[in-house]
């Protein structure tokens, strides 16, 4: 991890705030617009023609590398690896960028109330709400987040590219088994951007705290 740059403003303010008005408005378009559902449910069962049983084993597992088999342990990791090297203001961002996701994902949740799909025989969708999508939100948390904290390394063109990528899988693999919705994993997309980019202008930008203690 290198030393945590600020995301340089006004971007990171605008992309954060652009990120919740669009999550928002998503969000209406969900509650409030027939036609969104319908097509939401077409896309659905359209990718449904291509699934096998095969197909639908190795999906179901790789999926939860969105949460208890991949992005939980590895920002676990990262946190005991930032606090065993002293850098407390990443220590410190990455726990709560981690934990607030997960917080803000479900009173979202509850907020919007949306039914979880369940468009063919066979399907056992989650019992939790559906919009915006848990696996979406803490997956793409997880890759900005890692982009963030390593905005000034050589690598971070790899942890964007890669990092997409993954992101893009788990969102992918969410509406493959019809447990989410495509504007589900949208809006867990948006939320993701909103709280991880924000939180961190607003601790490496605004907080005296953060900024005066070094990233040794």
């Amino acid at each position: 991890m290198e030393r945590s740059a600020p995301t340089p403003t006004p971007w990171g303010l605008l992309t954060a705030l652009t990120a919740l008005v669009a999550l928002i408005a998503l969000g209406l378009l969900v509650a409030v617009y027939p036609t969104l559902p319908a097509w939401d449910a077409a896309f659905l069962l359209r990718l449904h023609r291509y699934a096998t049983p095969e197909l639908n084993r190795g999906v179901a597992i790789a999926t939860e590398l969105g949460t208890y088999w991949g992005v939980m342990p590895a920002s676990g990791v990262l946190i005991a690896l930032a606090l065993v090297r002293r850098r407390w203001p990443v220590a410190a961002y990455l726990t709560l960028v981690t934990g607030g996701s997960a917080v803000l994902n479900l009173n979202t949740k509850l907020l919007w109330h949306r039914v979880r799909p369940d468009l063919w025989e066979g399907m056992v969708s989650p019992s939790d709400f559906s919009f915006p999508s848990g696996h979406a939100t803490y997956s793409m948390t997880f890759v900005l987040a890692l982009v963030l904290i390593n905005w000034t390394s050589p690598r971070r063109p790899w942890l964007i590219g890669l990092g997409g990528l993954f992101a893009l899988a788990i969102g992918v693999s969410r509406v493959y088994l019809g447990v989410h919705f495509p504007s589900d994993v949208l809006g867990g997309w948006l939320l993701a951007i909103a709280w991880a980019v924000g939180l961190h202008q607003a601790m490496f930008r605004w907080l005296p705290l953060a900024r005066s203690q070094p990233l040794r």
